[in-house]
């Protein structure tokens, strides 16, 4: 497996608790009655999750879980959740237009975030020095790289409400300082950006890491920040660790109401949205999560001579015939990602032992895709093979 996939698949396990249900008894029905209660309140029309698979729902089912256990954190989503909700109403169509016109932005936004969680080291070894250093470089470029653009489409979309809404290339230019005070007086809501419990504006901590406006003294991370009246902070090892939590609490809030906005609006949006291309990296995650979701924990992907191999091991005790078959079907998801001339996938039970390795063609895949056959027809043209026997060869 390539470094940048193992550290994508991996966080299933390290950042969420899927696997560990199934590890102590779970089904798939069970996770998917779990992942459609916690969802069903964030939509008004509760109806619309009908139209998405679970695995792909299970990423924001994750979300809303850490988002909802922590107060600030929650009552920041919930409020960029009405934002969105009431200028819709107000606005359809000019609604559609701003979303429409930050999509790219927020493209490079996520491609941001994904090129720090592929840098991503262990820093339990480092000196408080370079850990300190470590975490504000993050701190800093996660701030401006991406939270930065969520903030200036939120207060864009949020613009539909006033008199005189602001142009793409008005809210483009400003400071994140400026979005910061804009949109907090537009709320209504003064601290309503601000990471709790420090009291400090998300763009003073992205000053105080672009800038590393920071000294080390007695082993506290002394923090600077303010341009005409200095305020100082002193943190610990630990809390500088809460702090960067706390922030991808926030991105996350962010993040997942920008999200399920787009899930429950798709009608809403799609005259003007488009969508756009996803890094690698965020791809694989959601191949991984969805895995996750059916009790598969990614073991490998890898690329050799025009294939993709999925190594999806099961971390349940459940009938190992039918679960190898279940694994099969991501063969598609995987060449979806990939868009290699075959995907393969190779199930490994929950004893360690490969059991069953199934294959499909592109041109099969494609045929799906495009809409010429039913995803269930896959199975009457994939090349199963048992370890070490084949069964079937078409």
């Amino acid at each position: 497996m390539t470094t940048k996939n193992h550290k994508t698949t991996s966080g299933v396990r390290a950042h969420s608790w899927l696997l560990q249900l199934y590890e102590q008894g779970f089904t798939p029905e069970q996770m998917k009655e779990t992942i459609l209660a916690t969802l069903i309140p964030e939509f008004n029309d509760s109806s619309i999750l009908e139209r998405y698979d679970i695995g792909l729902l299970c990423t924001e089912y994750v979300n809303i879980t850490k988002i909802k256990q922590v107060q600030w954190v929650s009552e920041l989503y919930d409020e960029c959740t009405r934002i969105r909700r009431k200028s819709l109403r107000h606005n359809p169509n000019l609604c559609a237009e701003i979303c429409a016109n930050w999509e790219q932005q927020i493209s490079g936004a996520l491609s941001v975030f994904w090129s720090s969680a592929n840098l991503e080291q262990d820093k339990t070894e480092l000196p408080i020095e370079d850990f300190a250093y470590d975490v504000f470089r993050i701190i800093g470029s996660l701030i401006e790289g991406t939270l930065q653009v969520y903030l200036k489409e939120l207060l864009h979309v949020r613009s539909i409400q006033e008199p005189q809404s602001l142009s793409f290339d008005y809210v483009n230019e400003l400071s994140l300082g400026t979005v910061v005070r804009e949109l907090e007086n537009m709320v209504g809501k003064g601290h309503f950006l601000t990471l709790q419990p420090w009291g400090i504006p998300l763009n003073q901590w992205r000053n105080i890491g672009q800038h590393f406006s920071i000294v080390i003294n007695d082993s506290q991370v002394h923090c600077r920040y303010g341009a005409k009246n200095q305020h100082h902070i002193a943190l610990s090892r630990a809390e500088v660790l809460e702090v960067a939590r706390a922030l991808f609490l926030a991105f996350s809030a962010f993040r997942t109401s920008h999200t399920i906005f787009f899930l429950e609006n798709a009608d809403a949006l799609v005259a003007h949205c488009k969508g756009f291309k996803r890094r690698e990296s965020d791809q694989m995650f959601e191949f991984a999560v969805a895995a996750a979701s059916q009790g598969f924990e990614v073991k490998d992907i890898k690329l050799s001579e025009g294939i993709a191999t999925a190594v999806l091991a099961d971390v349940t005790d459940q009938d190992i015939k039918k679960r190898a078959i279940h694994a099969s079907q991501f063969g598609y998801e995987l060449w979806m990602r990939k868009r290699t001339e075959r995907a393969a996938i190779e199930y490994v039970t929950k004893q360690g032992k490969l059991y069953l390795r199934a294959t499909m063609q592109a041109v099969d895949c494609e045929r799906v895709y495009n809409g010429e056959k039913e995803l269930e027809w896959l199975a009457q043209v994939v090349h199963f093979q048992i370890m070490p026997e084949k069964i079937t060869s078409q």
